[in-house]
């Protein structure tokens, strides 16, 4: 599952890092961004706990961001949700792409791994061979299709889409592109550490570090492991109009949302992604959009919980300050999508459970 959404976001990146040919003359690029709620009704049931959620700790929304380089439009769809599953995404590429008159390799679907959030709906079958939830989704209750909160929430999500893309591109002005780069590994933390196989005295020695109170001391490392690979850069795409004021920011990093789960489970909330999002706007400005990277078993390094969770929000937002600062320019040039799909082998017990060999995961690039 995560390596998917890796995937994805990674081409996510891609909108204004990948420069266009030398000979290219620059364009005009304009970008218009705009946000809608997508917080379900609290009476919707919890894939962690299999109870209704409850209580809403913080919204859910949904960020688009849409840029126009005067002869072709690329769209970025932004979730605070688990996944962005493929029915789904074909969903929004039907609906806003026939609202904003935009080919579907053009629209990128994505989502910041939120587990303090539903999964995104399966509306048709035929993705996933037999499957038509994923098994973590439905692993502790039955599927939600039909229980009237969900359902209710699949229609919306989709509706609440279109509506943030149209006023996104209603709102588009010409910008400018800049990227910054900063490292914030002390905020990350891989959890699958390397443990050593063999030359131990105690081999059964304790291989983690708590304080008494259930945290982890990332820093320390015991029974002879040693630290897992970590991508550590918060990386920033700028887009501000001709005024240089702040229109849209892209951030990406790669971290696993769970900060607020699994300590607060029963609450629906949009875990660190969201804290931060919140605080890179008060600093930067304009609309942040949160893009998940590689994230494999990189962690909040911080302890669980809405206060320590907003104390790292602040101190992600001082980094991206830091790096706003120190931003380079990028010249824009004309808006190129495309999209490939990589067949992924299934373990032995997915083949029976599928019905299939392997799942197709899409590869997806929009460069500017």
């Amino acid at each position: 599952m995560a390596f998917r959404h890796s995937l994805l976001c990674l081409a996510a990146i891609g909108v204004s890092v990948l420069a266009a040919a030398p000979a290219e003359p620059a364009v005009a690029l304009r970008a218009g961004v705009a946000r809608e709620d997508i917080t379900p009704d609290p009476a919707a049931l919890n894939w962690i706990t299999a109870k209704p959620y409850g209580t809403v700790l913080d919204p859910l929304s949904v960020q688009v961001l849409v840029l126009d380089d005067g002869r072709s439009k690329a769209v970025l769809v932004r979730w605070d949700l688990v996944d962005a599953s493929e029915s789904a995404r074909d969903e929004v590429r039907q609906a806003v792409g026939g609202a904003l008159n935009v080919p579907g390799d053009n629209i990128l679907v994505h989502a910041s791994h939120n587990h303090s959030a539903p999964w995104a709906p399966t509306y048709r079958d035929g993705y996933r061979g037999k499957e038509r939830d994923t098994w973590w989704s439905i692993r502790f209750m039955p599927p939600q299709d039909e229980h009237p909160p969900y359902k209710q929430w699949k229609e919306r999500l989709i509706a609440a889409t279109v509506q943030a893309a149209r006023r996104a591109a209603a709102t588009a002005r010409p910008v400018t592109v800049s990227i910054g780069r900063i490292a914030v590994g002390e905020f990350l933390y891989n959890r699958r550490r390397r443990t050593a196989a063999w030359g131990l005295a105690e081999p059964g020695a304790k291989s983690s570090l708590t304080n008494g109170k259930g945290e982890w001391i990332p820093e320390v490392l015991l029974a002879g492991s040693t630290f897992g690979p970590m991508d550590r850069t918060l990386a920033l795409v700028f887009f501000r109009d001709a005024a240089d004021q702040p229109v849209a920011s892209l951030f990406h990093l790669a971290c696993h949302a769970v900060a607020i789960y699994p300590e607060n489970a029963d609450r629906i909330s949009a875990d660190w992604p969201g804290a931060a999002t919140r605080e890179f706007s008060a600093v930067l400005g304009g609309e942040n959009l949160f893009l998940q990277g590689c994230a494999g078993d990189i962690t909040p390094s911080w302890a669980r919980g809405v206060a320590a969770t907003a104390e790292a929000a602040r101190g992600l937002a001082r980094k991206a300050e830091i790096a706003a600062r120190f931003r380079a320019k990028l010249v824009a040039g004309r808006l190129v999508a495309g999209r490939a799909t990589v067949n992924l082998p299934l373990t032995p017990e997915a083949k029976v459970r599928l019905g299939a060999d392997v799942v197709a995961a899409e590869v997806q690039v929009i460069a500017c």
